[in-house]
């Protein structure tokens, strides 16, 4: 702490005095100190003392006085942090600041915002002190992205870390914790456990340091947590990002929906409704149930319209009558072939996610097209 003073001395020496009085505070706690500690600590109460018989000491405004300077200090590197330049330097001034607190601790506790900032000071000081060493950019911020999620909002839940993500409506929210209505009923939710359910096809607008383009959703990952978006842009060219970079501006055309969101077997958080004959009788104010041959797809949301779907073969059926493609004998896929039928693989995982099969069974065929024969 003794180093930070000398660096305010010149500017500050009212600060000084406090941090010096602080650490010498400290310092006498110690038990068995070394002669060394014992000289140094009746150098700085020399300070001390110089200091105090010529200026007179006010507390409470001097309180407010440290505590501005500390907050002035952590205000300077939270900015450079948060504009994605934090350096070593950015790393110092952090510390800096949450020693700058602490020493306010010698006229009381802290409250709570301070603590906070505190606590958050020493962390972030240490976060980026270990990406640096790691050879790696910092990270912005704490990293947590606050949610915004309205009722009504659906989004993918992955309820605890071995859970497979299921879909969810938002009913309320509070201070990045939601109230969301899942298939088995209303769970209590944090932001992480939740991400924003996208159709493949959706036209969304991306948008990452400052610049934004139009794109489309062609696949979402859901093997990873947070899910990645795959976004196809309008320039050209697909890239993997996530929720917080993407902002969704029209769900794909009704037409779309067959081969995007209508499955013959329950999605993961869609329940679908048992045949008319295992059902009760529904009240009069209902309309009245589905036949056995037809069951609905009901969407736990309001203001959906339920889709009819039609009965298909199972898996397995439409699995073993489709052929496997054959192999061009010297045939060797150009990388530009690779790189397509890689993105078709993972559409197909994406599709997995999602329990559609039909259109994971499709992507992966597509795949197999670029890499096993020419392409005219």
């Amino acid at each position: 702490r003794l180093y930070a003073v000398e660096e305010v001395q010149k500017v500050e020496p009212r600060i000084a005095y406090y941090c010096r009085l602080y650490a010498v505070e400290e310092g006498l706690k110690l038990q068995n100190r070394e002669k060394a500690i014992d000289e140094l600590l009746f150098s700085v109460m020399d300070k001390l003392e110089a200091y105090k018989s010529k200026n007179k000491l006010d507390p409470e405004e001097d309180k407010l006085h440290l505590e501005g300077f500390a907050l002035k200090i952590f205000d300077r590197a939270d900015r450079v942090d948060r504009a994605g330049r934090a350096d070593m330097s950015t790393c110092k001034t952090f510390y800096a600041a949450s020693v700058f607190m602490e020493v306010c601790t010698q006229f009381g506790a802290l409250d709570e915002d301070l603590l906070g900032k505190q606590k958050y000071a020493a962390w972030k000081a240490a976060d980026i002190r270990k990406a640096i060493r790691e050879g790696r950019k910092p990270t912005v911020g704490s990293g947590i992205v606050e949610k915004n999620y309205g009722p009504g909002d659906k989004v993918l839940c992955k309820v605890d870390e071995g859970s497979v993500p299921v879909e969810g409506a938002v009913l309320s929210s509070m201070d990045n914790t939601f109230m969301v209505s899942l298939p088995g009923g209303t769970m209590q939710l944090k932001g992480n456990q939740l991400a924003l359910r996208v159709l493949p096809g959706s036209a969304v607008t991306y948008s990452k340091d400052g610049k934004q383009e139009e794109g489309k959703v062609v696949s979402v990952d859901v093997t990873v947590w947070p899910p990645s978006y795959d976004v196809e842009k309008s320039s050209g060219g697909t890239l993997g990002t996530e929720e917080q970079y993407i902002t969704v501006t029209a769900e794909p055309p009704q037409a779309n929906l067959d081969a995007l969101n209508v499955r013959d077997e329950p999605a993961a958080g869609v329940p679908v409704s048992a045949p008319a004959s295992a059902q009760p009788p529904p009240p009069p104010i209902q309309p009245p149930a589905p036949p056995a041959s037809a069951p609905h797809a009901q969407d736990p949301s309001p203001g959906v319209v339920n889709v009819r779907v039609e009965p298909s073969p199972s898996p397995r059926a439409h699995a073993q009558a489709t052929p496997a493609p054959k192999v061009v004998p010297g045939y060797v896929p150009s990388l530009l072939q690779m790189n397509d039928a890689q993105r078709q693989a993972k559409v197909a995982v994406s599709s997995l996610g999602f329990q559609d099969y039909k259109s994971a069974i499709d992507y992966l065929q597509r795949a197999l097209a670029l890499l096993t024969s020419p392409q005219t």
